[in-house]
This record gives C-alpha cells, sequence and structure tokens, in this order.
C-alpha cells in the first residue's frame, strides 16, 4: 500500500480533550487526556461495545507504554484505576482501532493485534522514545501476514501525520537493535561483559564502539572521530578493541579487520574516517573508499 493511496483527517480538540483522527482506510483514532470524562465520551461513541485495538500511553512525551486489548475501554479503565508502576503516572493515550465493534473489526485477531503490538514497540525504539513495554513474537499464517502487513503500512502513514512518529523502520532484518536487547545478544554468543554504556562497552576486556550507523545510499555510514588516546581513530589505528554494528544480526567486527580496508595510512590524521556497511540476503561487507571486505562471518545472529 502506498502513502499516496491514503487520506488523512483530524478533527480539532474537542471540549474534553479529545483528538479523533482517522484515514480513509481503516485506522480510528481517539487522542486523549487521563480522565474520566473522556474514556466514558469515548466508550459511547463506540456504542458502549466491547472494540478491540492497540493503544499507546504517554508519559511526559517521551516514555510510552503500547499495548493490545479485545476490550479498550475496560484495559484502559483498568490502566486509569491501578495503574502499572511503569507507567504509573501516564497522561495521554491514543487509541486506535477500525471504529467497529469485535465481530466486525480486524483488529480482533489477538495474533494480528499482539505483532502490531511488537511492531510499534520497535518503532517507537526507533524513534527515541522511552518504551516499557516488550511484546512477544507472534508466528502468523498467511492471512494473518497480510492483514499485519496492511494494518502495519497504514498506522506507519497514521503515526507519521500526527507527528508522533518521524521515521518508519528500516527494512526488514536492518532495524537498529538497542540496549538490553543488544547486550542478550552478546550474552547469548558467550560474551563476557564488564561495562556496558549506550556508545562504548568493555567487552572480554577490550573496549567496544556500538554504532548503529546512518543511512545513505552507499550504506550505513559509520564515522571514527577523534585522536586521543582511547578515542575511535586511536583504537582503530592501533587495532584495539571491535566495532560493534547493532543492526542486521549484529556484526562485532574487530578493528585489526577494519584497519584491512584503510590502506592509506594518513587516512588516521584525519578528524574523521568514514566507512560503510552493507547488508544484502547472503552477506555482510564492510569499505572504505574503494576497498571492500567481507564481515559476515562476525554476525553474532545469522
Amino acid at each position: 500500500m502506498s502513502n499516496y493511496d491514503i487520506g488523512y483527517h483530524e478533527d480539532p480538540r474537542n471540549s474534553n480533550g479529545i483528538v479523533r483522527a482517522r484515514t480513509t482506510k481503516q485506522i480510528r483514532s481517539w487522542e486523549m487526556p487521563r480522565s474520566i470524562k473522556a474514556l466514558e465520551t469515548f466508550n459511547t461513541e463506540l456504542g458502549k461495545m466491547e472494540s478491540p485495538g492497540i493503544y499507546v500511553l504517554f508519559e511526559d512525551k517521551s516514555k510510552v507504554y503500547i499495548g493490545e486489548a479485545k476490550s479498550l475501554y475496560d484495559r484502559l479503565k483498568t490502566h486509569m484505576d491501578r495503574p502499572e508502576d511503569k507507567i504509573k503516572s501516564w497522561n495521554q493515550v491514543i487509541v486506535i482501532n477500525d471504529g467497529r465493534p469485535a465481530t466486525q473489526s480486524d483488529f480482533n485477531d489477538a495474533v494480528v493485534r499482539k505483532a502490531l503490538e511488537l511492531y510499534l514497540i520497535k518503532l517507537f525504539k526507533s524513534n527515541k522514545y522511552i518504551v516499557v513495554a516488550r511484546g512477544e513474537p507472534q508466528k502468523l499464517n498467511a492471512m494473518q501476514e497480510f492483514l499485519f502487513k496492511s494494518l502495519r503500512d497504514e498506522l506507519n502513514f497514521f503515526l507519521l501525520k500526527k507527528n508522533i512518529i518521524t521515521k518508519g523502520l528500516e527494512e526488514r532484518g536492518q532495524e537498529e537493535i538497542f540496549g538490553d536487547e543488544l547486550k542478550r545478544i552478546l550474552e547469548k554468543s558467550g560474551r563476557k561483559i564488564q561495562r556496558w554504556g549506550k556508545y562504548e562497552a568493555v567487552v572480554e576486556g577490550a573496549k567496544v564502539f556500538i554504532r548503529p550507523g546512518s543511512k545513505k545510499p552507499r550504506g550505513w555510514q559509520i564515522t571514527f572521530r577523534g585522536r586521543k588516546s582511547g578515542s575511535f581513530i586511536d583504537s582503530l589505528q592501533k587495532g584495539n578493541g571491535f566495532l560493534l554494528v547493532s543492526r542486521n544480526g549484529v556484526l562485532l567486527v574487530p578493528l585489526k579487520e577494519v584497519q584491512k580496508v584503510i590502506l592509506d595510512k594518513s587516512a588516521y590524521e584525519q578528524d574523521t574516517i568514514d566507512i560503510w556497511i552493507v547488508f544484502t540476503e547472503e552477506k555482510a561487507t564492510l569499505s572504505y573508499r574503494e576497498n571492500t571486505i567481507d564481515v559476515t562471518k562476525f554476525k553474532l545472529v545469522t
């Protein structure tokens, strides 16, 4: 489905603080504050019938909880009356469904809802939200897969229009892997972690530079900076440590391997050195200028 096939409309905020929005396909949404009055208004508009869908609780615009429910009203009432500690102070919610009761709704399939929930968790993480929900992978049959993809594409369009996200997820398999999940992959591969940070870590006693790369026409660009002792360029020049590329199965590349594409030693005198990672179905390659090596064997997950 192309974004050009979908239209979007949003109503002004009403006296209950509710903003209704919809696409010309299936999506219907209610953005509302944490208030009983708004929730009861929402329930009335649903005809006080069981309506399935997904929802996003917001706390101070940067922290979110993403969930799914067979009955959105009942689930939100629970979140309002007995909120979970991890999102206890939520103050805004966006509810998304197709405006139809359970017997007719495309959101009635719990497997599809849970697959959308997990997708949105990854999507919001990639847009730098603090997500306090985990979700679970789902096994979809052919019909569920078709429905999931249709709703996923429309959700991307909708959330971009609402200015809730600024970018969609990367091509499947090339999404950025974050924090705890990235750490678990390293530990599962048998590596012992002595120190863990957002951009640097110490693994098996060696310094590790964590970089997802920036998407460019040539591939994922990773920039080495700094020449002082222990910096990215200094470590590269000495061949000490590893580059951890947090995408596509996760690459843990020894810096000695990266050195193999930097044949011009004067490069280490520059303020920055740009290398490129390219993923295909068969392999992963690392390049500097015209020099390329295969780094597939350094993937931690195949």
